[in-house]
């Protein structure tokens, strides 16, 4: 069977994203990427307006895109362990690193969200995963919070609420 496995958007919106990938195996997966910034909703340019393929991206977006708030992993005993990473020119330190049973990074959101601390970041996150046996299995739920200098807040699809361009408000002039 190799691998297979499917991810699934859960939530997608301007502040928040949580995403569901079950993985079945009979190998590793070896820093495959699980998520990429440029795929989820609302991604703005370098010039603050939608982005599309091409375009160029602002400074900063490759770290600090989104942050990781909590992840939940069920992880079979086929699996001798699971990573996250944020994917870099460079090997980085796990983001959360899980052997055999059920886990929750953040049960009760006291933890801060961790950010992006590749070296050369991409804004990907990659998994990995070590000591697959046959008919190996995962689950994990990953909730991120999208950072608003590059993903849209809603601007453009209620664009009186945020005072933007045709509606914007300026102030009179005093005389």
């Amino acid at each position: 069977m190799a691998i297979a496995n499917t991810t699934q958007v859960l939530v997608d919106t301007n502040k928040r994203v949580v995403i569901k990938r079950v993985g079945i195996l009979d190998s590793d997966e070896n820093e495959t990427i699980f998520i990429d910034p440029l795929t989820l909703s609302g991604v703005l340019n370098a010039n603050g307006l939608p982005y599309q393929t091409g375009n160029t991206l602002p400074p900063g977006f490759a770290n600090s895109a989104f942050t990781v708030s909590r992840v939940l992993a069920s992880v079979d005993s086929e699996v001798g362990n699971l990573q996250l990473k944020w994917q870099g020119t460079t090997t980085s330190t796990p983001i959360v690193a899980y052997g055999v049973g059920f886990n929750d990074s953040n049960p009760q959101y006291q933890l801060p969200a961790i950010s992006n601390d590749a070296v050369g970041p991409t804004g990907a996150i990659t998994i990995k995963t070590t000591g697959t046996t046959a008919n190996a299995c995962y689950t994990i739920i990953l909730e991120l919070h999208k950072n608003n200098q590059f993903y849209s807040a809603g601007q453009f699809t209620d664009p009186a609420a945020f005072n933007y361009p045709p509606y914007g408000v300026t102030p009179a002039s005093r005389t």
